[in-house]
């Protein structure tokens, strides 16, 4: 359920339609999202961890999307990257998504030019019946 979702941690959610058998539509976040396992009755959310958002350097996976950076959060080990999906950010509050990276991972994809290649592996998507 989304309490369940929410109480371990999971930040990304969105509104969702089934369109076909493996396929739903992300309300929010503008986009249509294969899944692998069955849609739920009464579909009404989805989910992604943050730690599960991955950063391509091609866009040839199911799911993966053109994003821009809108903002960072740093701790001592992790960067907590928020990111728009489809088009730039108007504001640093203006983003789809909350990424995970470590350091080192960050290090690296900063300096790659917008837009980047984030996926939302179809194996991971939470979906939440209401």
């Amino acid at each position: 359920t989304f309490q369940v979702a929410q109480v371990t941690e999971c930040k990304n959610f969105s509104r969702a339609r089934p369109v076909a058998a493996q396929l739903v539509d992300a309300v929010d976040w503008g986009c249509q999202l294969q899944v692998v396992d069955p849609i739920p009755p009464n579909l009404a959310y989805l989910g992604i961890r943050a730690h599960h958002i991955k950063f391509m350097r091609q866009a040839n996976q199911p799911n993966t999307f053109p994003a821009w950076l809108a903002m960072i959060s740093e701790t001592q080990h992790r960067v907590t990257v928020y990111i728009k999906l489809h088009r730039q950010p108007e504001s640093p509050q203006d983003y789809h998504l909350q990424a995970e990276v470590y350091r080192e991972r960050w290090e690296l994809l900063k300096s790659r030019p917008f837009p980047w290649n984030v996926q939302l592996n179809p194996t991971h998507i939470i979906m939440m019946s209401c």
